[in-house]
C-alpha cells in the first residue's frame, strides 16, 4: 500500500478544520504606547490572566490568556502534536503548552469603528495562522473581513484535540476578553469543524460545574461543516488506521486510530495508546466527545478491511477494536448530550455546509453526501439548537468541500452576509 494517500487520510479522521503550512516569524515586545494599552494591559478578570503580549507577524499582537481555574486539568497529547510554528511557541512560552492557556490574536483594525467583534475559532491539527490568515496560500477570513471594517480576533488552542468543554472555557474567557478590550457587549463567533462543537457547548450552557456559567455574550453563533449530529468517519473507514501506524514526528499524522489492536509482520500489537479510547491514554479527548452513529443512514464501506468488527467492535482478521458505542459512552454520549440542551434562546444561529466530497488526494466521505469529510445531514442538523427560541437566520448548502469553507470566495461573502449588523 503507498504511503503518501494514507498520510493525507488522516487530516480528515478527526473532523480536520484545514490544513495550512506554519511559517517562521518573528515578533518584538509590545509597545505599550501603542492602540488602547490602557485597557489592554488591564486584564480585571478573576477568570484568567494575560500571561504575555507581543506583536506578531499577521497580527497587530497577540495576547496568552491563561486560566486561574484551578479545577483545569492537564491534558495529555502526543509528541507529534506540539506545536511547530516558532511564532506560535514563542508566545505559548513552550512547543507543549498546558490547556489551561490558549491565544488570543488581534487582527489588524480591531480597535476601529464600533462593529460587533468577530472571534475566529479553529478545528483541530491548525491554528489562527493556518486556518484563518493564509489558509493553503489563500487569503484568510481575518484579513478579509479586517477589509471589510469588522473587528477580528482569532484563537489557538494549545491542545490540537482537547475536551471541546475545555475549548469552550477557553472561548467564554476570550470573548471576556474582547469585550474588555472593545467595550462591546456582544460578540459574533465563527467556527469551524471541531470549533463549532466547543462553541455550540458554550452557548448551549454545557460545561463542566467548575466552569463559568454563560453570560449571554454572543450576538450570533455562525457553524462551518459542523458536525452537529457527530460524525463517525473514524470508526466507518478502517483504512485510515494504515495511515497513523507507525506513530512518527509529523504533526499531520497527530490524529487518533480506532484499531486497539493491530497484525503487523505476522505478531499482534498493541496500538490502544494511539486511539481516541479515553481508558488507553486520553490523547485525543475532543475526538470521542464528536462521536455518532450514522450507520443506519448510510451504510458501511464493506469492501473496506474488517469494516464490520472496527465499527461494532471485536477482533477481524488484521485489526482488533472496541467499537464506536463504547467510544461514543467513554465521551460521555457528547453529542447526545448537546442535543438536550438547546443554543440559548437569545442567540441567532447561522450554519452553512458544504455538498462536495472532492479534497484532493484524500480519502473523501461518499459513502453519504457529504463536504468529504461530515456528512450533509449532520452539518445542517440545526432542530436540537433552535428548540428553545433562537433564532435561525441562514442555512446553506454551498458546491464547496470541507476546507473551501473558511476561505473559498463564496463563502467569504456568504459570511459577511449573515455578519450583517445588529
Amino acid at each position: 500500500m503507498s504511503r503518501s494517500k494514507p498520510l493525507w487520510i488522516i487530516l480528515f479522521l478527526s473532523v480536520l478544520a484545514t490544513v495550512g503550512c506554519a511559517r517562521p516569524g518573528a515578533f518584538g515586545p509590545l509597545d505599550p504606547s501603542s492602540g488602547s494599552s490602557a485597557s489592554l494591559l488591564s486584564a480585571k478578570s478573576s477568570r484568567y490572566a494575560v500571561s504575555a503580549t507581543m506583536k506578531g507577524r499577521n497580527w497587530e499582537r497577540i495576547e496568552r490568556l491563561t486560566s486561574k481555574a484551578k479545577q483545569f486539568p492537564d491534558e495529555k497529547a502526543r509528541s507529534n502534536g506540539r506545536q511547530r510554528d516558532a511564532e506560535l511557541i514563542e508566545a505559548f512560552g513552550t512547543a507543549t503548552p498546558p490547556s489551561r492557556d490558549v491565544l488570543l490574536h488581534y487582527s489588524r483594525g480591531w480597535d476601529q469603528g464600533s462593529e460587533t467583534p468577530v472571534l475566529l475559532i479553529h478545528g483541530v491539527m491548525v491554528d489562527a495562522n493556518t486556518s484563518w490568515h493564509d489558509p493553503h496560500g489563500k487569503e484568510g477570513l481575518a484579513p478579509y473581513l479586517s477589509a471589510k471594517g469588522k473587528r477580528v480576533f482569532a484563537l489557538t488552542f494549545s491542545h490540537r484535540h482537547g475536551d471541546n468543554l475545555l475549548w469552550a472555557e477557553q472561548i467564554a474567557n476570550a470573548i471576556a476578553r474582547i469585550r474588555e478590550v472593545t467595550g462591546a457587549s456582544e460578540v459574533d463567533l465563527i467556527a469551524h469543524s471541531k470549533g463549532t462543537v466547543a462553541a455550540r457547548a458554550l452557548v448551549s450552557g454545557v460545561r463542566h460545574p467548575w466552569m463559568t456559567p454563560y453570560a449571554k455574550d454572543v450576538r450570533r453563533l455562525v457553524l462551518l461543516g459542523g458536525a452537529n449530529l457527530g460524525l463517525d468517519f473514524s470508526f466507518r473507514h478502517p483504512l485510515v488506521n494504515y495511515g497513523l501506524y507507525p506513530e512518527q514526528d509529523n504533526r499531520l499524522r497527530n490524529a487518533p486510530m480506532v484499531w486497539t489492536k493491530m497484525l503487523v509482520m505476522g505478531l499482534w500489537l498493541d496500538t490502544s495508546p494511539l486511539t481516541l479510547m479515553t481508558d488507553a491514554g486520553n490523547f485525543y479527548p475532543g475526538q470521542s466527545q464528536m462521536l455518532y452513529r450514522w450507520d443506519k443512514e448510510y451504510a458501511l464501506p464493506a469492501a473496506e478491511q474488517d469494516w464490520y468488527t472496527t465499527y461494532h467492535g471485536g477482533k477481524g482478521f488484521v485489526s482488533e477494536s472496541a467499537g464506536i458505542d463504547k467510544a461514543i459512552a467513554q465521551g460521555g454520549n457528547f453529542i447526545d448530550r448537546l442535543r438536550k440542551n438547546p443554543l440559548d434562546p437569545g442567540v441567532e444561529l447561522a450554519v452553512l455546509a458544504g455538498d462536495q466530497p472532492d479534497l484532493a488526494g484524500v480519502l473523501n466521505e461518499t459513502t453519504g453526501p457529504s463536504d468529504g469529510v461530515v456528512f450533509i445531514k449532520s452539518a445542517t442538523h440545526t432542530q436540537d439548537m433552535t428548540r428553545a427560541g433562537a433564532k435561525l437566520v441562514a442555512k446553506d448548502v454551498l458546491p464547496l468541500n470541507h476546507m473551501e469553507l473558511i476561505y473559498a470566495p463564496q463563502a467569504k461573502s456568504w459570511l459577511l452576509d449573515v455578519l450583517g449588523q445588529p
